[in-house]
């Protein structure tokens, strides 16, 4: 007779496992989920000047945030790569109520496996070793006058075209232009 209770224990623990996995994961090979405030989506995109059909690419997509303010907000086609499971998910469910199917994608994936040819604007907030590792990539396939918009982080021996940092309490922005 099989045990449902045991059963369902095991159950969880593989669930667990699968989400903690996924986020050591994307913690190693670029970056640990760590949410933006609205605010801070807000000036990342303000600087961007995103026009209505542009497409905005987010490496590191998390629950989709930026994604959904640059659908919702400036008339963007966003579209995001995400290696953690549980902020994936996050963000499938906010599209789907939001209602952005066709407007907004979330990938699940490596974004460093990823074409990255297609976006006026990229944003980014990764470890600075992630950052080292994406240079290149950027460089090579993002289109001539695509505009990086990063959180946090300055690329080495890129010059930054913006550096914003209205005050103390909140964290410097960098635009980069291809």
């Amino acid at each position: 007779m099989i045990d449902i209770s045991e059963l369902l224990w095991q159950l969880f623990f593989i669930v667990l496992l699968l989400i903690l996995g996924t986020f050591a994961i994307a913690g190693y090979l670029a970056a640990p989920w760590v949410p933006l405030w609205k605010k801070d989506v807000k000036r990342m995109l303000d600087l961007a000047k995103i026009k209505p059909g542009q497409t905005v690419v987010d490496l590191g997509a998390g629950d989709g945030r930026i994604l959904l303010m640059s659908a919702t907000d400036y008339g963007a086609k966003a579209i995001g790569y995400e290696l953690s499971i549980l902020p994936y998910l996050l963000g499938c469910i906010k599209i789907r109520l939001h209602r952005l199917k066709g407007k907004v994608s979330l990938k699940y994936g490596n974004f460093f496996h990823q074409n990255l040819g297609q976006a006026d604007v990229i944003t980014i907030f990764l470890t600075p070793k992630a950052y080292s590792r994406i240079k290149d990539k950027i460089k090579t396939e993002a289109k001539p006058g695509c505009l990086i918009v990063s959180y946090a982080f300055a690329f080495k021996d890129w010059q930054p075209i913006i550096v914003d940092k209205p005050s103390q309490d909140l964290a410097t922005i960098y635009v980069y232009q291809n």
